[in-house]
């Protein structure tokens, strides 16, 4: 079950970086503080576990404050073909919908923190922060981004299709660096359903990516990334 604490400024909101695309934009940078203030009075610290559900209106948007997301656009039906459009970690900003065009769906990969601003509480946050309306189209155009690229990548080969999930996921602070490569805590399963990739074409991928020494399986959830 989801838990919630309404005060945030004990679990490290403060400290948190902006995201790139707010450092470059020079006025919303300037008022990141002021983002975070009202981010912190209007918001609910919310505390998901890994397999749990985890839902959002369209109009919410939220703040990973640790842990991580697996946003995908496929639905939560087994067997359904996804792609993986973004590993969410701590920093980023994220809404559950591209405008009125993609509704996206949010897992977690592990024990994950977000600051979220929920439906009833988004007119007194902008309230506080009337640069919403600035910032809020350049999420979307970012999250846009990230999801064309995304497709893109996924049609290629089965074997590059599972590579990319490889490498999104040693890229993500939930990785640690090991004598064996970038550790993860992943089973092929996981990592073939986020590629879309068939069971019986992804035996042949990984098996590949094994033997040209990319990827090393220890166990059921644990691997060795050196891509």
């Amino acid at each position: 079950m989801m838990k919630s604490c309404r005060f945030a400024g004990s679990n490290g909101v403060l400290d948190v970086p902006a995201p790139d695309w707010i450092v470059c934009d020079e006025l919303l940078f300037s008022q990141w503080g002021t983002f975070l203030l009202a981010l912190i009075k209007h918001g609910t610290m919310e505390t998901i576990r890994r397999n749990e559900p985890f839902s959002m209106e369209p109009s919410e948007f939220g703040l990973l404050i640790e842990g991580g997301l697996f946003a995908t656009d496929g639905s939560d039906d087994e067997g359904a073909r996804v792609i993986l459009i973004q590993f969410l970690k701590r920093g980023d900003l994220f809404s559950p919908a591209i405008g009125n065009t993609l509704q996206m769906h949010l897992k977690p990969h592990c024990r994950t923190s977000c600051l979220i601003v929920r439906h009833t509480a988004i007119e007194a946050f902008k309230a506080d922060f009337p640069a919403w309306d600035r910032l809020l189209p350049l999420l979307w155009a970012g999250m846009a981004q990230a999801y064309s690229q995304a497709v893109s990548d996924s049609g290629g080969r089965d074997q590059d299709k599972i590579h990319r999930v490889l490498r999104l996921m040693a890229e993500h602070p939930t990785a640690t660096d090991t004598k064996l490569g970038r550790e993860i805590e992943a089973g092929k399963q996981q990592i073939r359903d986020l590629a879309g990739v068939q069971k019986r074409s992804a035996t042949r991928a990984f098996r590949a990516l094994e033997e040209s020494g990319v990827v090393s399986f220890y166990g059921y959830k644990r691997l060795f990334f050196k891509g």
